[in-house]
């Protein structure tokens, strides 16, 4: 009953199948070991939403601390746009789209439009490294990462992100992008990057003096 006044209270009028995730023979957008995430419908505009839900056997015991996170990461342009929460939801924005290691097995994505997802997605890094706030799980991108239809990226999941750490999202997504692990292989195939070594040097000097002049060093290294 207490979750059922709370999906009132979010204007929650259904929830929708649709995903690559199967529970059961439902189809959801996704599921990790706090919540699952499923298309909603938002009764106050009709359109469908992502709702991630609780899991009963989660670590914790509210998603409001997540869904703080991911409005701070809001404030910077970052992340799908909350809607609204409670303690066992958050309502956001929907992207339709794919994780980006699907997204760049497509046929027929080219390397101009690689390069886009890889330097939009390293500015939303920067963005959140300099509001310090540490996404903690960028190392994983392909889970990490949503490449919607007309290519741009977004970055998705805060549930272990904070604000008392060191950060290290451009250095741990141009890792997982650019020098190891299936993601980068597909993208060094297409893009052909010949400045692997500049790259992690330009990454050890950033990581000790995130400005915007080192960073713009990284993106010149495979342009």
């Amino acid at each position: 009953m207490e979750r059922l006044k709370e999906l009132e209270i979010l204007n929650v009028s259904s929830i929708l199948p649709g995903g690559r995730v199967k529970i059961g023979k439902f189809s959801i957008l996704g599921k990790g070991s706090v919540g699952l995430v499923v298309r909603a419908e938002n009764k106050s505009n009709n359109k469908p939403c992502a709702l991630k839900i609780r899991r009963s056997d989660a670590n914790r015991i509210s998603m409001e601390r997540e869904a703080k996170l991911q409005q701070a990461a809001n404030s910077i342009g970052v992340g799908p746009t909350i809607i609204g929460y409670s303690g066992n939801f958050i309502l956001m924005e929907l992207i339709d789209g794919s994780c980006i290691g699907d997204w760049i097995s497509h046929q027929g994505i080219t390397r101009d439009q690689i390069r886009k997802v890889i330097i939009n997605t390293l500015e939303q890094c920067y963005k959140l490294d300099r509001a310090n706030l540490d996404h903690g799980e960028l190392s994983h991108i392909t889970h990490h990462v949503l490449v919607s239809e007309n290519g741009n990226s977004y970055i998705i999941d805060f549930e272990t992100s904070s604000t008392h750490r060191k950060t290290s999202n451009v250095t741990a997504a141009a890792h997982s992008l650019l020098l190891s692990g299936l993601v980068s292989k597909r993208i060094i195939d297409t893009i052909q990057i010949v400045n692997r070594e500049k790259i992690i040097e330009m990454l050890r000097v950033y990581k000790w003096n995130q400005t915007r002049t080192t960073f713009d060093k990284i993106l010149q290294a495979f342009h």
